[in-house]
C-alpha cells in the first residue's frame, strides 16, 4: 500500500509525538540495546541478516544505501486520518566492525517528517528509541543467523507488550500500521556457515 493507511486521528498524534516508557535514554542504554556481538560470523552475513529483517517488514517502501561497514535503510510512510496526516521517513543506520573473531553490530533508528492538521503544519524529528523495537530487531537478526529457532512475529511481540502493560506503538517501524510486511511469513534463515575443523597430521 506504499505506506498509506487510513487511521484514527489519535494514531497520528501518537505516532509523531507519543512517548513510550521503555526507551533508550543514554549511552549505557544504547550499548545494551543497540549493539550486539556475533561470534564466528562474517560481516557480510550479519549485514545481510539485518537488511533482510527490514526488507521483510515493508518490502515496497524500504530503500537501502550501502556503506563500507553496513547500510542505511530509509522507509517513507504516509498516515492519513480524518482531520490530520503525517508524512515522514524512518532512517535505520546499521554499522559493523570486527571484534577479534567476532563481528560487533550496531543499529540506530530515527525519523523525521511533517504532521498536518486543520490549518497547521508541524515538522518533527527525533530518535525512535523504543527498547521493544530494538529487541525485536535483534531477535529477528538472531533468527536469520540461526542463533534462535523462531521468528518473532508482530502478533507475538505485541502480545508480550500487552502482557507487560506497554502499548503496541513501541513496535512502530517493524510492526506499525504502515509496515506492509507486519503479517508476512518468516523468511528463510541464511545458510549456516560450514564448520571449520583442524586436519590432523601425522609425523615422525
Amino acid at each position: 500500500m506504499n505506506g498509506r493507511i487510513l487511521v484514527a486521528a489519535a494514531l497520528v498524534a501518537a505516532s509523531v509525538g507519543g512517548c513510550v516508557s521503555h526507551q533508550v535514554r543514554d549511552r549505557s542504554d544504547f550499548l545494551a540495546e543497540g549493539v550486539r556481538t556475533y561470534t564466528g560470523e562474517s560481516r557480510e552475513r550479519v549485514v545481510e541478516a539485518a537488511r533482510t529483517v527490514l526488507q521483510v517488514s515493508d518490502p515496497t517502501d524500504f530503500e537501502f544505501r550501502d556503506t563500507l561497514t553496513g547500510f542505511t535503510g530509509l522507509r517513507r510512510y504516509v498516515i492519513y486520518a480524518v482531520l490530520a496526516a503525517s508524512n515522514g521517513r524512518e532512517k535505520w543506520e546499521f554499522q559493523t566492525e570486527p571484534d577479534g573473531k567476532a563481528v560487533k553490530a550496531a543499529i540506530t533508528v530515527s525519523e523525521a517528517g511533517v504532521a498536518t492538521g486543520g490549518y497547521s503544519t508541524t515538522p518533527y524529528e527525533g530518535q525512535m528509541a523504543s527498547v521493544p523495537l530494538y529487541r525485536l530487531f535483534w531477535d529477528r537478526v538472531d533468527y536469520m543467523l540461526g542463533k534462535r529457532p523462531d521468528w518473532v512475529s508482530c502478533e507475538q511481540a505485541d502480545a508480550a507488550l500487552k502482557a507487560a502493560g506497554t502499548g503496541s506503538l513501541a513496535l512502530g517501524g517493524l510492526c506499525g500500521p504502515t509496515s506492509d510486511g507486519r503479517n508476512a511469513p518468516p523468511p528463510e534463515p541464511l545458510p549456516q556457515l560450514p564448520r571449520s575443523g583442524k586436519i590432523a597430521r601425522s609425523g615422525r
